[in-house]
């Protein structure tokens, strides 16, 4: 029995096995609202969704189906939580967690306005420094950066320290793209826009018996290109 298990122990260490061993984190997008339309930067603004972004939720939704019963945590902004709400229904979950430190970023100054509009008031300089280093440029009156990669630390270790075999999370692009660094204990970097995100895309970690969490896929989008119907039979890895 020692030597088996021992076997099984070398087996989980090896560097590269497909298998999943462990626990399962599901991050997904919140649907698409009118301001996602209209390329406004939204940040902490309570925007709630389009009828396009309850249809993508409701999408997202039927792929999770397989996933019946897990738990549902949430960011409290109106387009997150009501996405989070269609899931947790569809998948016969009882209430959603609601996480403050799931927030979307605030943006200050920027939010409610579109790229050009924030070169024209801030200066394209500011903005261009923010596109090549996120978590070195904090946007006029907003979240500084350091709170917001804090608040991402805080919340990627409650993620860790749960003991459910799968979590389905619900919240921002922005956010997700810090959270994802200290989840993964990456060094903290800017990433931006070298991870795309889609609306009510799911993207998923993997999490061993060491409480180390790799990335198992990200932006999957499959469920928004399939007929409603079949949405249910597409496998999620």
């Amino acid at each position: 029995m020692a030597d088996d298990t021992a076997k099984e122990q070398r087996e989980f260490e090896t560097p590269g096995l497909s298998g999943t061993r462990g626990r399962r984190i599901y991050f997904v997008r919140h649907g698409m609202t009118e301001w996602n339309k209209q390329f406004r930067y939204q940040g902490s603004t309570d925007i709630p969704l389009c009828e396009e972004g309850e249809r993508q939720a409701e999408r997202a939704a039927q792929r999770l189906t397989p996933l019946r019963g897990t738990t549902v945590i949430s960011s409290p902004l109106k387009r997150s939580l009501r996405t989070a709400e269609i899931i947790a229904k569809e998948l016969g979950t009882s209430g959603v967690e609601v996480w403050n430190e799931l927030t979307e970023v605030d943006f200050g100054g920027w939010e409610g306005l579109t790229v050009p509009q924030i070169k024209e008031k801030y200066g394209t300089e500011l903005f261009e420094k923010w596109r090549n280093e996120q978590l070195d440029v904090t946007a006029p009156d907003g979240e500084s950066v350091c709170e917001t990669y804090e608040r991402a630390a805080a919340a990627a270790a409650k993620l860790l320290a749960r003991r459910e075999e799968r979590l389905i999370v619900v919240g921002h692009g922005a956010f997700f793209r810090v959270l994802l660094l200290p989840l993964i204990r990456m060094p903290r970097c800017s990433l931006f826009w070298r991870m795309r995100l889609d609306n009510c895309s799911i993207s998923a970690f993997d999490v061993d018996r060491q409480g180390r969490a790799s990335v198992t896929f990200l932006n999957d989008t499959l469920h928004m290109l399939t007929p409603f119907s079949d949405i249910a039979d597409l496998p999620l890895a």
